[in-house]
């Protein structure tokens, strides 16, 4: 089985869970153990060693935090320092430069069983998203597009999906916030990073558009969970979810 290394996501404030901390939003508790702490659990039972965290609202304490790691993993920090003005694509490009070989890229504010990340990298297929299951109506969701030949074209987030992409692709799930990457296409990923970013009107931007435009022209496929154990934790809601699931 390949090596991976992990890259996370963790440079951004989290607006819309402001009231409940203003920490890291990675750092939030979900029954006395942080984000941070349940992913670097599920990296450890799976094996991953390897960590790129990019930082950047209250890194200090981010990086404070995660030091306790440091004896069982190597971690790598990246920063995006102006975290409020440039979207995480800066981020998911500043992580980049990191990294050399295979990699998982991880949404920070995501919480997971174990079992669904085992059956991720297990699973040989060298570039993938990973989906659960989800419906089409949902706005709220990131939809995951896939055409005739099973690969991804497109994710849509937060609207609604128009007759003409329903009509072109076929709805394969919920993409959940964690990818997989082969050496070949991080480098192309690094490019298109570089590439996305030139453009002024690119700069706020999260990484899903530029994954879009990658997607036009590299096949990814799907790996489904049936698992009902993740949630992306955006809002208080989200937060009670999964400190129901996962108590």
């Amino acid at each position: 089985m390949p090596q991976y290394t992990a890259l996370i996501l963790a440079a951004g404030y989290g607006s819309r869970i402001s009231d409940v901390t203003t920490d890291p939003k990675s750092l939030l508790k979900i029954n006395e153990k942080t984000l941070m702490d349940w992913h670097f659990e599920a990296w450890k039972s799976v094996g991953i060693r390897n960590v790129v965290v990019v930082t950047g609202y209250k890194k200090e304490v981010l990086e404070s935090y995660l030091e306790k790691y440091k004896m069982d993993f190597d971690i790598h920090f990246a920063v995006n320092e102006d975290y409020r003005v440039k979207g995480n694509t800066f981020s998911f490009l500043y992580g980049l430069e990191k990294i050399q070989g295979n990699f998982l890229l991880f949404d920070a504010d995501l919480i997971y069983d174990k079992k669904i990340l085992a059956s991720f990298i297990e699973d040989e297929s060298p570039n993938q998203i990973l989906v659960g299951e989800s419906s089409i109506d949902d706005i709220e969701c990131a939809k995951t597009m896939i055409d005739q030949n099973g690969f991804v074209r497109l994710t849509i987030d937060k609207r609604a999906v128009s007759p003409s992409e329903r009509e072109e692709f076929a709805f394969a799930g919920e993409a959940m916030g964690i990818l997989k990457f082969s050496q070949a296409y991080r480098d192309d990923m690094y490019q298109a990073c570089v590439s996305f970013l030139k453009e002024e009107k690119n700069i706020s931007k999260n990484w899903e558009h530029v994954m879009n435009e990658f997607l036009l022209n590299h096949n990814m496929n799907i790996h489904r969970t049936v698992s009902d154990r993740w949630v992306e934790i955006d809002n208080k809601e989200d937060l009670e979810k999964a400190k129901r699931l996962f108590e």
